[in-house]
């Protein structure tokens, strides 16, 4: 349990610097008249988020992970503090430091995963990807609702605050996350000094470490397949909120029901996906296939708001807000079975490149989320809300025919 709840406080630190960039600064931005394309353009900062395969290796290789874990978040809480001593509208600065935010939170993130992969056996897979899933987003609902903060404390206290949290997540970990601590939980040391004997004596090149990747059974399935499924559920949440503030919605009402209540659905269905795959033992792939199924419902409802723009007052709102939570209450199942699927296929790797395999699973999965969202924006503003909406519903129904091509010991496979 202990394992559990660390990682959930890892996963959440994690999580905030997904919510200032998907829930907080596009609202922020759209509400001081910034164009769709260039609010879409800002995700493009997350690009170590799609890099950070190339770094793994030496995540694996040198120091520790808690040392990379204290190093990361120090960098982090540094980072917010500059953020909010400079003016927002210096956009320059602003992008060179929500880079380097982004640069120091995908570090941790490698170090992370290899911990959890460490910690983790085969039972506590569905627990340990909730905690993961559930801490991530419990971070991102927090980030995304500082648009209230702001309203109140202004720019420079939104960021304050976040450094503040991270401060006090570097207190924890000096504490409770030290070197040469990980152990498995058969007993067996499986400690960061253990890893960096196994890869000093694996002398492969990078590019054969990336090859035992790939080769591993079920990845190239696994991978595009992460890189896919996210495709039209993704655009929908990152574009309905922008859609409903064009609409005159105001931005804490927009931050509140994406943010808190869709979010919050979010977690709820991330808790009900580890229940599915930990106690009722349901095989992971066909939890994503339903879930995946069911989400185009939501998805219909916001093509039918979008394609409608009329204002219907009441309506309208409770229209929103319930495709709003429908969607997140499915991603969140989708996103823990997947995660869970992404480990299970990472398990099977050698010991040496577990954490570099899941990280370049997780890297792909990054990829195909927030690569095509950067470019949303731009194409919304040039065929109009309804018809992006219709194109994303499209994607999240095309991407069902990948299940016909899944190895079938992932269509049996359960946490175990």
């Amino acid at each position: 349990m202990n394992h559990i709840l660390l990682l959930f406080g890892l996963y959440f630190i994690q999580g905030l610097p997904y919510g200032v960039q998907t829930g907080f600064l596009p609202v922020y931005l759209r509400s001081k008249g910034i164009s769709l394309a260039s609010v879409g353009a800002f995700k493009l900062l997350l690009l170590p988020w799609f890099l950070k395969g190339l770094w793994a290796p030496l995540v694996d290789r040198f120091a520790s992970k808690a040392s990379w874990l204290r190093g990361s978040v120090a960098a982090m809480f540094v980072t917010c503090l500059f953020i909010s001593c400079i003016h927002p509208d210096d956009t320059a600065v602003l992008c060179a430091l929500l880079f380097l935010f982004n640069l120091f939170s995908a570090t941790q993130d490698v170090a992370v995963d290899g911990l959890a992969i460490q910690l983790l056996d085969g039972a506590e897979l569905g627990a340990g990807n909730t905690a993961q899933v559930v801490g991530y987003k419990s971070g991102a609902v927090m980030a995304s609702g500082l648009t209230a903060v702001e309203q109140t404390l202004g720019w420079t206290g939104v960021f304050a605050a976040l450094a503040a949290v991270y401060f006090a997540a570097l207190l924890v970990l000096q504490g409770r996350v030290k070197d040469g601590e990980c152990t498995s939980p058969d007993g067996q040391t499986k400690g960061d000094k253990s890893a960096r004997d196994d890869y000093k004596g694996h002398q492969s090149a990078l590019r054969n470490v990336h090859a035992e990747v790939m080769n591993t059974e079920g990845t190239v399935w696994v991978a595009v397949f992460v890189l896919i499924y996210k495709l039209g559920e993704q655009g929908a949440v990152s574009l309905f909120p922008l859609f409903l503030l064009d609409g005159g919605t105001s931005a804490v009402e927009v931050s509140f029901w994406s943010g808190v209540l869709g979010m919050g659905a979010s977690i709820v269905g991330s808790t009900w996906g580890g229940v599915l795959l930990s106690t009722y033992r349901l095989a992971t792939v066909r939890v994503v296939k339903r879930h995946c199924q069911l989400r185009l419902l939501p998805l219909l409802l916001m093509l039918w708001l979008t394609a409608n723009p009329y204002d219907r007052g009441n309506l309208t709102g409770c229209l929103s807000v319930a495709s709003i939570v429908l969607l997140h209450f499915h991603s969140g199942v989708v996103t823990t079975a997947t995660f869970t699927l992404m480990m299970q296929c990472s398990r099977l790797a050698p010991d040496h490149v577990q954490a570099t395999h899941f990280t370049t699973l997780a890297t792909i999965e990054v990829i195909g989320k927030m690569l095509f969202t950067a470019t949303l924006g731009g194409i919304t503003e040039y065929i109009g809300y309804g018809m992006t909406f219709l194109m994303l519903l499209c994607l999240a129904l095309g991407m069902l025919y990948s299940f016909r091509f899944c190895p079938n010991h992932f269509m049996l496979q359960i946490t175990n």
